[in-house]
């Protein structure tokens, strides 16, 4: 536009020259007619070249509007990295198969995909309202044509799980013929393993192929919101940005094993610290988050019987908690809803507490839940599971790493990538047995971190207690020793380089 700018107000200034000369000459017909026929060519161009200009500059102006996104209007200066952020920080976009709406940045409760997925259970009730959901980790870097290059992290993981998690909730909501045991006899170990699970495939291709059409939706209108901000920023599309996509799978009233594809859109608001790279396959400058604190999730009266009524995805209650689904590696939207009392800041999760931590009784044999214990060791006997949004990761001194396993806690893909590296290193990682309360009395923990598809790796550095009968005040059970995480930032760097490099990318061209 800077060129097309100066180009016509060169060319203007050139035909007022002319114009000038050819008023004070005494030219003959035969120079007048050349010089007409000359003045009408310039005029034309200048016309063409103005009309490019408004055409361009109108362009710019009402794409937002036109595709329906959201932008900050911002300052009228040069914008900072900060400003480019927040501009990226109000787009904001939800989209079915059909078409792809605005959600402007002043609706508080549809901006996010939380609120988005508790509005459509509560518009549309909790039998046709809830469903299955994923969250995408995609990560963008604008080219010098003015496009993105988009990387879908764990794109395969997250069909094979959203897949297996509507046909969970299916079950428990209308009973359908094939149990959910029998579908998760391949389903959970497809899942642990991240091989194919061909049962989910052959019932949900189309219900897949609607899921990728309403992503690249998502993805062209996050990439013009980019582009858009990046025009005033000097090249800042270098900058990696991170994009949430959430896709919904709702049960259809017409056809309840089909589901209706749903999806939301937003920039990941990640902490400065914690931006990975001006190179998205450069894990040199990747940095650690901001360490946490995290609260364990136990009542206030120390007893089996309290505990058990506590917000939890294992062995959960379809009475108390409507339609969640009977295994805690389905992954449905009314968990949203449902965890909201283990997110109180006036116990859970104070102002410093980063997440809170499920925890439930050990089992002394199998499918025995033990509920004698005195409230003495009640605390000490305690496994830690995961976190509300979160998997959690515990280093031992003597280099075993531990998460709960698959069946008490839902599978993310950070989890995945996680274990998948370990692995390969020849590292001691047990995902058969989760920590315990009393392994960190003893002091064999060495360092803690949670898991998430968008952050990736947290470290934690303290685990709190909630005030507990005549406790008034929250207790410190764990501290980090120091603030190294040498093993901690160790995984982050393998995890995320394999992440990168199992990636799923896609070119999407902005046409604004």
């Amino acid at each position: 536009l800077h060129l097309y700018n100066t180009y016509c107000l060169s060319v203007s200034i050139y035909l007022i020259v002319l114009f000038v000369r050819s008023s004070s000459a005494n030219s003959h017909l035969q120079s007048e007619l050349r010089f007409r026929q000359h003045l009408s060519l310039q005029l034309m161009m200048v016309v063409r070249h103005y009309t490019a200009l408004l055409l361009s500059t109108i362009s710019l102006i009402t794409a937002p509007i036109s595709c329906q996104a959201f932008y900050s209007s911002g300052p009228q200066h040069q914008p900072s990295k900060t400003a480019l952020r927040n501009d990226l920080s109000s787009f904001c976009a939800e989209a079915d198969i059909q078409q792809i709406n605005q959600i402007p940045q002043s609706d508080s409760t549809l901006s996010s995909a939380r609120g988005w997925m508790e509005h459509i259970e509560q518009r549309d009730g909790p039998k046709y309202g809830v469903g299955a959901y994923t969250v995408l980790r995609c990560d963008a870097t604008l080219q010098p044509d003015m496009s993105c290059e988009w990387k879908i992290w764990g794109e395969k993981f997250h069909m094979d799980r959203l897949s297996s998690s509507f046909q969970t909730l299916t079950t428990n909501l209308f009973g359908a013929t094939e149990s959910a045991g029998s579908f998760y006899g391949g389903g959970i170990t497809s899942m642990s393993g991240m091989g194919s699970s061909v049962h989910t495939e052959s019932m949900f291709t189309d219900s897949i192929e609607e899921t990728r059409h309403v992503m690249t939706m998502l993805l062209e209108q996050a990439t013009k919101s980019i582009c858009a901000n990046s025009y005033n920023s000097q090249h800042e599309g270098s900058l990696t940005h991170t994009l949430m996509l959430t896709i919904l799978w709702t049960p259809s009233s017409s056809q309840q094993s089909t589901p209706l594809v749903r999806g939301h859109a937003a920039f990941a608001t990640i902490a400065p610290e914690s931006t990975t790279s001006n190179s998205i396959d450069n894990e040199s400058h990747l940095s650690l988050p901001t360490p946490i604190t995290a609260c364990v999730a136990i009542p206030n009266q120390l007893t089996p019987e309290s505990l058990s009524i506590l917000p939890r995805r294992h062995g959960m209650n379809l009475n108390l908690q409507r339609q969640v689904g009977s295994s805690a590696s389905a992954k449905v939207s009314s968990w949203c809803r449902i965890r909201r009392p283990l997110e109180d800041p006036n116990r859970y999760k104070p102002p410093g507490v980063g997440e809170v931590i499920l925890v439930r009784k050990p089992e002394t044999e199998r499918g025995t839940n033990i509920m004698t214990y005195s409230n003495d060791n009640f605390i000490d006997t305690l496994e830690l599971l995961e976190g509300l949004i979160s998997n959690l990761f515990v280093v031992y001194k003597d280099g075993t790493v531990r998460t709960a396993p698959v069946g008490l806690v839902l599978p993310g893909y950070a989890r995945h990538l996680i274990i998948q590296e370990l692995n390969e290193r020849e590292m001691k990682v047990d995902s058969s047995n989760p920590p315990t309360i009393q392994d960190m009395r003893d002091g064999l923990w060495s360092e803690v971190f949670v898991t998430s598809a968008i952050r990736l790796v947290v470290p934690v550095e303290r685990i709190i207690m909630p005030a507990t009968g005549a406790n008034v005040n929250p207790l410190i059970l764990w501290e980090a020793p120091n603030d190294e995480y040498r093993a901690t930032r160790m995984i982050q760097s393998a995890m995320y380089q394999r992440g990168c490099r199992q990636a799923t990318v896609k070119n999407v061209v902005s046409y604004i």
